[in-house]
């Protein structure tokens, strides 16, 4: 069964959720945290399959994104900063508050964003578990140097152009979803910089060196789009205090063709998630 479910941020904005619950539950949570610009409705099945396995799971579209955004993307002032430090915080702090589950039995997984944005949310330090799944800072000198004209091209004159004539950047830009201004712009200066968001001085309370919890990150040989390697581990740097694993797996690692940086959550990856899930979520090996 699942339910829909409407959480007030921190400054008041709605974010909706639907929380998916299992039959025989093992006692434990998991909140989903999408990828920039993805919506919660493409995590569905990965979520119905942890279901399977026992977890009851939280997925939600931060601000400008699916149910959560506005009607006109111009009209919306979010920064991606928003998501881990207003809405990320409200969504954790209502599913404990709600009595859903205690925070010691609470499990984070990221999508992209979804996981390197966590540092930013203060109650990550409440979490035990955090799993990140092709998850890596994105400084463009990271990537393949083929992909730096593209990139350039994208950052220095695509958005910049898009913002100033729109007010926006729309999904059909090959985003996945109308971005509001300001969720675009900060991703765009903090990928242009050496040290991505921990260069923004703006950014004071951060939380990644003060995780002690377990983190599982995952990345994928064939993501070279968004979560190369290099990326994957220079942002599991930034937690230096945590206990921490990192994983670069091969397609055919997960009996696949191909990965990428969508391919594991897609449905036809069910046997792929079994082998690769049903043993990391206990964080044991």
């Amino acid at each position: 069964m699942k339910t829909d479910i409407t959480i007030k941020s921190g400054d008041g904005r709605s974010i909706r959720a639907v929380k998916y619950d299992a039959q025989a539950g093992n006692g434990s949570f998991i909140v989903l945290n999408s990828a920039l610009g993805i919506r919660q409705g493409f995590y569905a099945d990965f979520a119905l399959f942890l279901v399977s396995l026992g977890y009851e799971v939280l997925t939600w579209d931060a601000r400008g994104i699916g149910g959560s955004a506005f009607k006109d993307p111009k009209s919306d002032m979010a920064k991606l900063r928003d998501w881990p430090r207003l809405d990320l915080k409200a969504v954790l702090n209502f599913v404990v508050d709600q009595g859903f589950c205690e925070w010691k039995d609470l499990t984070l997984i990221g999508h992209s964003a979804g996981a390197h944005l966590v540092g930013l949310c203060p109650s990550i330090l409440k979490i035990p578990r955090i799993m990140m799944i092709a998850a890596g800072t994105c400084y463009w000198r990271l990537y393949a140097p083929k992909l730096w004209p593209k990139t350039l091209l994208s950052w220095y004159v695509l958005v910049p152009l898009m913002v100033q004539f729109l007010g926006y950047v729309p999904a059909n830009l090959g985003i996945g979803h109308d971005l509001p201004k300001g969720i675009i712009s900060e991703w765009r200066d903090w990928s242009l910089k050496k040290d991505y968001l921990f260069s923004d001085e703006t950014l004071v309370d951060t939380f990644y060196q003060k995780y002690s919890g377990k983190i599982l990150s995952i990345g994928f040989s064939d993501d070279a789009a968004f979560s190369p390697e290099k990326t994957v581990y220079d942002l599991m740097a930034h937690f230096p205090n945590a206990e921490k694993k990192t994983q670069i797996l091969r397609p055919e690692d997960l009996g696949m063709r191909k990965i990428g940086h969508f391919g594991f959550f897609k449905k036809s990856s069910v046997d792929s998630w079994r082998l690769a899930l049903s043993r990391w979520l206990r964080f044991d090996d």
